[in-house]
């Protein structure tokens, strides 16, 4: 027997052996997405329900507070210094409309590539809108203005910030705009509720059916009030998507929004 040749199987036969251990044990922690650190009882009562979370850093913690938004007034003469290729008007002192000398196509497959390149070219303070909606049907993108990275959003009401009007070859050919001044309010920054949390009010409130997987969460900020004309607060909420179905949860108190 030739022991040279078994002893190289052998090792070879192990590597592999620990290479497919180690995969099985990273796709179990992927798809899990509950640390050993997590709550015993509610790792128990997700696992009895067969719900399943499929987000990264679900036990995140991470600070906030509310927010206030005052609609600000656009210099007409300003935006027409400062943008090119473009005619601008204003609709109200807060509403800006502008009409492309030419369109601005986008590419299908990279749209919100090609969308950050025209608010970077075109739109005063572009770099702070982020997609919300695009409307193939009625041929427009809808965007919300954010802060620090997070939209601020109108919940369902569409009541968007910046909406591209495009042809119907997915061309960008005007937009309306408006902008609001955000300040955070002072003092009332605490730490905001972790993902897992809020899915635990979910589970809580009976909104988690057997079975359900948590696709999705994301931090912004939300009002439950109808806007007003020049003056909005926001909460920090979290939107968790599970099975294609968004639910809010105030990330200060944990209450569950209703969205009518």
């Amino acid at each position: 027997m030739d022991w040279s040749k078994t002893k190289t199987i052998f090792i070879v036969t192990f590597l592999l052996l620990n290479i497919f251990l180690g995969y099985q044990l990273y796709e179990r922690n992927k798809q899990g997405e509950i640390s050993v650190l997590t709550d015993p009882d509610l790792q128990s009562r997700l696992e009895e329900e067969g719900i399943e979370i499929d987000i990264e850093d679900a036990e995140e913690t991470v600070t906030g507070a509310p927010v206030t938004g005052t609609s600000a007034t656009f210099d007409e003469s300003y935006l027409e210094e400062n943008l090119e290729r473009q005619t601008i008007s204003l609709l109200n002192p807060t509403t800006v409309f502008s009409e492309l000398d030419g369109p601005f196509r986008l590419v299908g497959a990279n749209l919100s590539a090609t969308v950050d390149a025209f608010l970077q070219q075109h739109v005063i303070l572009g770099e702070e809108y982020e997609i919300a909606q695009y409307n193939e049907s009625e041929n427009f993108i809808g965007l919300y203005q954010t802060y620090n990275g997070r939209k601020i959003d109108e919940y369902e009401r569409e009541n968007f910030h910046l909406v591209l009007h495009l042809t119907e070859d997915l061309e960008i050919e005007s937009y309306v705009q408006t902008y609001m001044e955000i300040s955070e309010q002072e003092g009332r920054e605490q730490d905001l509720l972790s993902p897992l949390k809020a899915v635990e009010r979910l589970l809580d409130g009976g909104y988690l059916s057997a079975n359900a997987v948590i696709e999705h969460s994301e931090l912004g900020y939300y009002s439950l009030i109808q806007p007003d004309d020049n003056f909005q607060v926001f909460a920090p909420v979290w939107r968790i998507r599970v099975d294609n179905e968004d639910f809010f949860v105030d990330a200060l108190n944990g209450e569950i929004q209703s969205i009518s």
